[in-house]
């Protein structure tokens, strides 16, 4: 890939070096991988700054931490939110027949009804909800009362702005598309807004398990540990090789001592990641291969 930006004469000749300095920012402070898509949105940001603005508008971003509200509006604009209920449902349903069961049975055994997860690149909070409800059905198969459960769900991003969406737990518009792969059994999690036929909300039960927080994986500490699984899927297409290394780090220090880490479908980690991958069919699930550092 080329070191510049190439932009036509009429299209301010100066941009092409701004957008390297947001690039290569953007890629310092938040792991995102340089491709044509980004340097496109960067170029939008860019453009949105009045022509005579530019450089000083980006030395005073530059200047600023990494949880700036000015920098996360920028990451805003640049990533995408993608997501849905029950997304990649082979992977879950892994996750519900296998891993929960399996971890539900463990701590009966040992009078320890505890349950930790983490949804790391939460985006807008339908990944963590998806969570809560395997949860609650995976308790109840096994014939546990969700009340006698001490049960964590953590759900992270880097957006502020999908933060506050995932907290209020109401989804849909125009084709209800966050509903478009939402199994038919688990419809009654859901319940409909009066007079707001395209858009339903979580049902208070599902509501009240996730807890929703900001978390940059580029940061040196995860924001929780020893946690029983871990799902990061879909988030390492934004990173580089150096950026993903950076964020494996985090997710094994936030994975208790055989703990799971599911990613991507397309993901994979390397033999020194501190995790080994399980054979599951088509589904990418990794255990934790020793102590959480």
């Amino acid at each position: 890939m080329s070191g510049r930006i190439e932009t036509a004469p009429e299209e301010l000749p100066d941009l092409g070096g701004a957008a390297d300095r947001l690039l290569a920012a953007l890629r310092h402070r938040y792991g995102l991988k340089r491709d044509d898509l980004l340097e496109r949105k960067a170029l939008g940001v860019l453009r949105q700054r009045p022509a005579d603005n530019v450089d000083d508008w980006l030395d005073d971003l530059l200047a600023r931490p990494v949880s700036d509200t000015a920098w996360l509006g920028v990451v805003d604009a640049v990533t995408i939110h993608e997501t849905y209920f029950f997304r990649d449902s082979g992977q879950l349903r892994v996750l519900r027949e296998e891993l929960l069961p399996t971890l539900i049975k463990r701590r009966i055994g040992a009078a320890d009804r505890r349950l930790s997860l983490w949804s790391a690149g939460c985006a807008s909070g339908e990944e963590a909800y998806s969570l809560a409800i395997l949860v609650l059905r995976a308790l109840e198969e096994a014939g546990e009362s969700a009340h006698h459960w001490s049960i964590g769900i953590l759900g992270t991003d880097i957006s502020p702005a999908m933060i506050e969406i995932a907290r209020k737990g109401l989804y849909g518009g125009p084709g209800l598309d966050a509903f478009r792969q939402l199994p038919k059994r688990f419809e009654g999690y859901f319940c409909d807004l009066e007079n707001q036929p395209t858009r339903r909300c979580v049902v208070p039960a599902v509501k009240e398990l996730p807890r929703f927080q900001q978390h940059n994986l580029m940061d040196s500490e995860p924001p929780a540990k020893n946690v029983d699984i871990v799902l990061c899927r879909n988030v390492f297409i934004y990173f580089d090789e150096v950026s993903q290394r950076q964020a494996v780090s985090v997710l094994a220090s936030a994975t208790g001592e055989d703990g799971y880490l599911l990613l991507g479908v397309t993901d994979r980690l390397s033999d020194d990641s501190g995790f080994v991958r399980q054979s599951t069919g088509t589904a990418v699930i990794y255990q934790r291969s020793g102590p959480a550092s």
